[in-house]
C-alpha cells in the first residue's frame, strides 16, 4: 500500500511539471525587432513582454496562448519551449486610437468624420513640410502644392467655406494650438488626425470652421534604446516647363502684329540672340536631409530625442533654405503610475536667402531676341534699334530706337535681390495627468509657441541704376548723386532690418471620467481653456549709403547724410476664454451617442454687444454587426452607421480699418450701406459694420464604416451639408455714388455639400508577398446663398490691366468666372461690319457672343463659366512588399473646375514673348483658324483664356530594399524615390493647382505668376540599431 501511495504521489508530481511549466520566448515585430508590452494570456495566468520582447508564462505545452498588442493582429498559438513569436500590424484601422480633442477614442467608437494618416505614410517620401505627404491620403482633404523651397502647402477641407476670412484649418500639435506646422520635422510625427465635420470639431469652437488637424508626435516606448538614422540626397528640375517661342517665331509674330495695326516697325529676320530664359534662369538644384532619433524607456520614464537637418536649393541661383530642428519628448510617471508628467520641447532654426519668384514671370514674357548679357558684360535689356531691327541700345545718327517691352532682365532681377532671413521657433508643452480614481482623471496642460524672425535686405541702388539703362555710366550716377545729395533715389545702396517677435499660448484644464455600469458605458470631459495669440511686435529700420564691408550687413555704418526710416508696430493680442464639455455614451458597444458644447469669449469682438458664442454638437452611431441578426452574416466583419450635427466658428475674420465718407454734394443723397441696409441722408463719416463677429458654420454629416472579407476590405462613405450662415463679404458701401471704398460685412451664406468615399484593400498573396491599395474620392458643390440684395453682383478677379474675371452672384460658387464668351475669330472686315462687336475689332481678333441680342457687345453680354473651385478630388495609394523589397506609388488629382491663363490673357504688348503653342495655332488669314486669334489680339477678358483645371499627379514612386540583422544593425533600408515625376493635365500654363493662388475675390484660380512644378529624384538610407 505504501508503494502504491508513493507511486501515485510521484505520478501526480511529474504530471504537474509536465503540463504546468514556465513557457519562455520572445515577441518580435514584422521587422524582427523586439516588441515590449505585449499582453500574453494562458488559461491560468498572464504576462507582459519586457524591454527586449522576452516573456515567461505558466502554461501547459500545446495549450493555446493569446498575444495581444494595440495596433497588431491578435495572435493565438500553442505553447512550446523557447517560443519565437512574430506579430503583424493589424490590417484594420478599427483597433487604433483616434484623437478627438481633449481626449482619445477607439475608432470603433467614433460617431463623427475623422481621417487618420499614420507615420509610415508620412515618412516614405522626404519632405520639408509634412503636409506635402498628405496629398491624396484622405478623402475631402485637398492639399494644394507649392514647390518653392520652404513653402507651406495649403490645405482645404470639404470645400471653400468663406470668401474673406481665414481659410486654413486649426493646427494642434500634442494639444498645443499653433498657427503653422512649417517647422515641424515630418520624421517626428506619429499621426495626423483630421477632424472634417463639425460634430468632431465643435469641441474647438470658434477656431474650427475650416476643420482641425491634430498632430501627434512620437514618444518613447518601453524597452531598450532604439536609434534610428535617416539620410537622403535629391536632385530637382522643372516638371513640364512651358515651351516658349524661339527667336525666329517671336520675330514672325511681332512683325505680324505690327503689320495688322499699320505700324512700320519690323524686327530683322536674322537675330544674333536666341535666349531660352528658363534655361538661363534655372537649372538642376539639390536637396538633402539627415535625421537622427533616440528613444526608449522604463516603467517610470520614457524618452524620445531627435535632430533633423534639411537643406534645399531653389531653382533660382542663390535661393537656399536650411533648417535644423531639435525635439525632446519625455514622459515621467510617479505614485505607482497615478501621476504622469508629459514634457515636449522643440526648437527650429531656419535660414533662407529668398529670390524673386517674379523672375519666372519675366522669363515667360521677355523676348528671346534679348541677350542675358551684352558682349561688354552689361545685362541685356529690352532696347532695340528700329532702323536695323536688332536688339541694340546704341542708336546711330539718323537711326531710331526704343523699348521692345517693359520687362526687365530676369537674371538681373535674381542677382540684385540680396536678402537673408533667420527664424527661430520654440514650442513647448508641459502636461500633468493625475488618476484620482480608477474612473476619474484630472489634466492640466500649458502649451506655448515663441518665434523670432530677422530679415536683412541689401539693395544695390547704383547697380540697378546702371543695369536699367546700358547707356548710363558711373559718371552719370555720380552726377545725379551730387545734384541731389540727400535723395535716397541716388544713394549707393540701402540696407533694411525687419525683426518680428510673436507669442501664443493655450492653457487647458479639464476632468475626464470613464465609468461602466453593466452594459452602459459613459465617458465625460469638462474643462476650461485660456488662449492668447497674435501677440506680435515688429520693428523696421532702413539706412542708406552703407560702405563696402563683408556682406554689407552692418546698419550702424549707414551714411548720416540720409534720414533713417524707423517704424515700430505692436499688435494687440487676442484673448480667448472657453468652457467646454463632452458626454459620450454607448450601450453594449452597439448604440452610441456623443454630445459636445463649447462657449467661447473672444476679445476681438468686444465692440459687439455680446462677444460670447456657443458651439454645440451631437452625433449618434449604431454598430449593426454587434446585433444578433447580423453577427453571423458571412464576409461582413464590421458595419456601423453614424450621423451628426455640429456648429463651429471662424474667428479669423477681417476688420474694417478705414472710414466711409459719403459726399452730400452728390446728386444722389440717399445711400444704401451697412450691415442693416440703413438709408443715410447726406454726408457721413464712420466705420461701417462694427458688429462683425465670427462666421458660424452649421453642418450635418451621415456616414457608414465597414469591413468585409475577413477585414481585407475596409472603407467609409460620408455625406455632408455645411453652411456658413453669416459669411463676410468685401463690398462697396455706396451704390451709384462717388464714395467707393470697400468694407466688410456679413452679407450672405456659403454652402458646401458633397460626399466622400474611402476604400482600402490589404491582402497577402503568399507569405512573402503582400500588397495594399487605397483609393478615395470626394465630390463637393459650393454655392453662395441668401446674399443681401445690395451686395449681389459684386465683381472681382482683376487682372491688373482694368479687366475683371469674376462676379459674386447668389446661386453660383463663390466668385465664379464671369466673362465674355469667345465665339470664334473675325475672318474679314465684311464679317465684322455685319455683326455686333466690341470697339473697333480687326480680322484675326476674337469675336464675342451677343448674349442679350441688343446688337452691342458690353458687360451685359458676360455670362458665368463655372468656378475655379474643384468639384472633385481623388487619391490612389499602392503598396507592394515582396520578401525584402518594397514598392509604393501614390497619386492624386482634382477637377471639374476652370482656371484662367492670365499669363497668356494679359499679354497684349507685341514686344512680349508667347508660348510656342500660341504661335503654332494662331490665325494668319481668312480660313486659317476660327478658334485662336492672330498676333493682333485684343485685351478683353473672355472664355478663350479659360481652361480645364483637371489634373492627375503621380507624386511618389519609391522602391526600397531592406537588410535585417547585418553588421549589428537591426534594420538597413536603401531606397530610391521619384517625387512628382508625372503630371497629366490639358492646362497650357505652369500649373493647374491655382485654387488658392490668391483670395477668392482676387487672383484665386488665375495664373499671373507661379513657381513651376518640380520633379525630384532621391536616394536615401534608413538605419535602425
Amino acid at each position: 500500500m505504501k508503494n502504491f501511495i508513493f507511486g501515485v504521489f510521484v505520478l501526480l508530481f511529474f504530471h504537474g511539471h509536465l503540463y504546468a511549466q514556465d513557457i519562455k520566448g520572445k515577441v518580435l515585430d514584422e521587422n524582427g525587432l523586439p516588441l515590449p508590452g505585449v499582453n500574453i494570456l494562458s488559461s491560468t495566468s498572464s504576462s507582459v513582454s519586457d524591454f527586449d520582447g522576452n516573456f515567461s508564462i505558466n502554461a501547459k505545452v500545446d495549450e493555446p496562448i493569446t498575444f495581444t498588442f494595440l495596433g497588431y493582429v491578435t495572435l493565438t498559438i500553442n505553447a512550446a519551449e523557447n517560443m519565437s513569436v512574430t506579430m503583424k500590424m493589424s490590417s484594420t484601422d478599427l483597433t487604433e486610437v483616434v484623437v478627438v480633442g481633449y481626449g482619445t477614442q477607439k475608432r470603433t467608437d467614433l460617431t463623427s468624420a475623422i481621417s487618420t494618416i499614420k507615420s509610415d505614410q508620412i515618412t516614405k517620401q522626404p519632405a520639408f513640410n509634412a503636409l506635402q505627404s498628405l496629398q491624396g491620403k484622405a478623402a475631402g482633404v485637398n492639399i494644394i502644392a507649392n514647390d518653392a523651397p520652404g513653402a507651406t502647402p495649403t490645405i482645404i477641407i470639404r470645400g471653400l467655406g468663406t470668401a474673406e476670412s481665414g481659410r486654413s484649418p486649426m493646427y494642434v500639435v500634442d494639444g498645443v494650438i499653433t498657427g503653422s506646422i512649417a517647422n515641424l520635422n515630418p520624421n517626428d510625427i506619429e499621426s495626423f488626425d483630421v477632424m472634417k465635420d463639425a460634430a468632431s470639431a465643435a469641441i474647438y469652437g470658434s477656431n474650427a470652421a475650416n476643420g482641425v488637424v491634430f498632430i501627434t508626435t512620437k514618444k518613447g516606448k518601453l524597452g531598450k534604446i532604439s536609434i534610428k538614422i535617416n539620410s537622403f540626397y535629391g536632385a530637382k528640375s522643372i516638371l513640364n516647363p512651358v515651351k516658349m517661342a524661339n527667336s525666329s517665331q517671336f520675330v514672325t509674330y511681332f512683325n505680324e502684329s505690327r503689320a495688322a495695326i499699320g505700324n512700320p516697325d519690323r524686327l530683322a529676320l536674322n537675330q544674333p540672340y536666341d535666349t531660352d530664359w528658363y534655361d538661363a534662369l534655372a537649372g538642376t538644384s539639390f536637396s538633402q536631409g539627415n535625421d537622427v532619433s533616440l528613444s526608449g524607456g522604463s516603467e517610470s520614464v520614457t524618452y524620445y530625442f531627435s535632430f533633423n537637418n534639411y537643406e534645399e536649393d531653389g531653382l533660382l541661383e542663390g535661393h537656399k533654405v536650411a533648417r535644423n530642428v531639435l525635439r525632446s519628448n519625455n514622459i515621467y510617471k510617479a505614485f505607482d503610475g497615478k501621476l504622469k508628467i508629459t514634457q515636449n520641447v522643440s526648437a527650429a532654426f531656419t535660414k533662407s536667402t529668398p529670390k524673386p519668384y517674379s523672375s519666372f514671370t519675366e522669363a515667360y514674357k521677355q523676348a528671346p531676341i534679348i541677350p542675358v548679357y551684352y558682349p561688354n558684360g552689361r545685362y541685356g535689356m529690352s532696347y532695340w534699334n528700329k532702323t536695323t531691327g536688332l536688339p541694340d541700345y546704341i542708336i546711330g545718327a539718323g537711326q531710331q530706337g526704343g523699348r521692345l517691352n517693359s520687362i526687365g532682365n530676369p537674371v538681373a532681377n535674381v542677382n540684385f535681390q540680396n536678402e537673408k532671413n533667420k527664424m527661430m521657433e520654440l514650442q513647448g508643452l508641459l502636461q500633468a495627468d493625475y488618476t484620482v480614481t480608477d474612473w476619474l482623471t484630472a489634466t492640466t496642460r500649458f502649451g506655448a509657441t515663441k518665434s523670432y524672425s530677422k530679415t536683412r535686405i541689401y539693395n544695390d541702388i547704383r547697380g540697378r541704376y546702371l543695369a536699367a539703362d546700358p547707356l548710363k555710366t558711373l559718371a552719370d550716377f555720380l552726377n545725379d548723386q551730387n545734384g541731389a545729395p540727400t535723395s535716397t533715389v541716388f544713394a549707393n545702396n540701402s540696407l533694411s532690418y525687419k525683426d518680428v517677435e510673436s507669442f501664443r499660448y493655450n492653457w487647458d484644464t479639464y476632468l475626464t471620467a470613464s465609468k461602466s455600469f453593466g452594459k452602459h458605458n459613459f465617458n465625460a470631459t469638462a474643462g476650461v481653456t485660456k488662449e492668447r495669440r497674435n501677440d506680435i511686435y515688429e520693428s523696421f529700420i532702413e539706412g542708406y549709403g552703407v560702405p563696402e564691408q563683408e556682406n554689407y550687413w552692418n546698419l550702424d555704418m549707414a551714411s548720416l547724410r540720409y534720414t533713417k526710416v524707423v517704424t515700430q508696430f505692436f499688435q494687440t493680442p487676442t484673448n480667448v476664454l472657453s468652457y467646454f464639455g463632452r458626454l459620450q455614451y454607448n450601450f453594449d458597444e452597439k448604440y452610441y451617442v456623443s454630445g459636445t458644447i463649447r462657449r467661447d469669449g473672444n476679445s476681438n469682438f468686444k465692440k459687439n454687444a455680446d462677444y460670447w458664442g456657443t458651439f454645440p454638437s451631437v452625433s449618434v452611431g449604431w454598430v449593426l454587426t454587434n446585433e444578433s441578426f447580423l453577427s453571423e452574416v458571412n464576409n461582413l466583419d464590421f458595419l456601423k452607421l453614424r450621423a451628426g450635427y455640429g456648429e463651429v466658428g471662424n474667428a479669423n475674420v477681417p476688420f474694417n480699418a478705414t472710414s466711409i465718407i459719403t459726399n452730400p454734394g452728390s446728386a444722389n443723397t440717399n445711400y444704401v450701406f451697412g450691415p442693416n441696409q440703413d438709408l443715410v441722408f447726406g454726408g457721413a463719416v464712420g466705420s461701417p459694420a462694427t458688429n462683425l463677429t465670427w462666421e458660424v458654420t452649421k453642418e450635418i454629416n451621415a456616414g457608414v464604416d465597414f469591413e468585409l472579407l475577413d477585414r481585407r476590405l475596409s472603407g467609409s462613405v460620408d455625406y455632408y451639408n455645411r453652411i456658413n450662415t453669416n459669411a463676410i463679404l468685401n463690398v462697396k458701401p455706396i451704390l451709384n455714388s462717388p464714395a467707393s471704398q470697400n468694407y466688410y460685412d456679413h452679407g450672405g451664406e456659403v454652402r458646401n455639400k458633397g460626399y466622400e468615399i474611402a476604400l482600402n484593400w490589404k491582402d497577402n498573396i503568399t507569405e512573402d508577398f503582400s500588397y495594399s491599395i487605397g483609393v478615395n474620392y470626394a465630390h463637393n458643390k459650393n454655392t453662395l446663398e441668401n446674399v443681401k440684395p445690395a451686395y449681389d453682383g459684386m465683381t472681382g478677379g482683376s487682372l491688373g490691366d482694368g479687366q475683371i474675371t469674376k462676379r459674386l452672384q447668389e446661386g453660383q460658387p463663390i466668385y465664379s468666372w464671369w466673362l465674355l464668351e469667345a465665339d470664334g475669330v473675325w475672318q474679314t472686315q465684311a464679317e465684322i461690319d455685319a455683326n455686333p462687336h466690341f470697339g473697333v475689332p480687326q480680322p484675326g481678333q476674337l469675336r464675342y457672343k451677343d448674349q442679350n441680342g441688343d446688337g452691342v457687345i458690353d458687360d451685359r453680354d458676360k455670362k458665368f463659366f463655372g468656378s475655379y473651385i474643384p468639384k472633385f478630388s481623388y487619391g490612389i495609394n499602392v503598396n507592394l512588399a515582396y520578401k525584402n523589397f518594397d514598392l509604393s506609388v501614390d497619386g492624386f488629382g482634382a477637377g471639374g473646375n476652370k482656371v484662367y491663363n492670365g499669363l497668356k490673357g494679359t499679354r497684349v504688348d507685341a514686344g512680349e514673348n508667347i508660348a510656342a503653342e500660341t504661335f503654332n495655332n494662331r490665325w494668319t488669314g481668312p480660313g486659317t483658324s476660327n478658334t485662336n486669334p492672330g498676333a493682333n489680339r485684343d485685351a478683353l477678358s473672355s472664355s478663350y483664356y479659360l481652361e480645364d483645371g483637371d489634373y492627375f499627379r503621380i507624386n511618389n514612386i519609391t522602391l526600397g530594399y531592406t537588410f535585417k540583422d547585418m553588421f549589428n544593425i537591426s534594420r538597413l533600408r536603401i531606397y530610391g524615390t521619384a517625387q512628382n515625376p508625372f503630371l497629366f493635365t490639358k492646362y497650357s500654363g505652369f500649373t493647374p493647382e491655382l485654387n488658392n493662388s490668391g483670395a477668392p475675390n482676387e487672383t484665386a484660380g488665375i495664373e499671373l505668376a507661379a513657381y513651376p512644378n518640380i520633379k525630384t529624384f532621391i536616394f536615401g538610407i534608413n538605419l535602425e540599431f
